[in-house]
């Protein structure tokens, strides 16, 4: 029995915190929940605007919504950690940061490859555009009205 409460103790999360760090993760705390407020706002008007444009920025509104939610879970959890040093719900903050930032980096990644995807399709097609453009029959030079005297 010893060896699990042992096991357990070496598992448990024990912080002191100074005043500088009581005041760092109150401020977290409140960056956190205005971050995560502000998100699930423009979730929300992602999710309107499907009535304008289409499905994608619903889902887009979606995830938004789902990051915003995270992040005010978050700064719960990790308030009410700080407030009762209560190690499980600062372990579920921890969880919570752990989700936003795994949606974001896979965001960024998706991103990313539509971003390397357009430049690869306007590369291969850009010899086309141009042509397209210039058997417009506009003539696209620029002539001086100096040289006409």
């Amino acid at each position: 029995m010893t060896d699990i409460n042992q096991l357990n103790d070496e598992n448990s999360l024990n912080y002191n915190l100074d005043s500088f760090g009581l005041i760092t993760l109150d401020k977290l705390v409140k960056w956190t929940k205005f971050v995560g407020i502000m998100n699930i706002i423009t979730g929300a008007i992602y999710c309107l605007s499907i009535l304008l444009f289409a499905i994608p920025t619903f889902i887009m509104g979606v995830i938004t919504i789902v990051m915003g939610t995270k992040l005010t879970n978050a700064a719960n959890h990790l308030q009410f950690a700080i407030q009762n040093k209560d190690d499980v719900s600062f372990t579920n903050a921890m969880d919570h940061f752990r989700s936003y930032f795994l949606i974001n980096g896979i965001l960024l990644i998706i991103t990313f490859a539509f971003i390397a995807l357009c430049l690869i399709f306007f590369s291969f097609f850009f010899g086309s555009i141009m042509d397209l453009i210039n058997d417009s029959g506009f003539d696209y030079t620029v002539k001086s009205i100096i040289a006409r005297i």
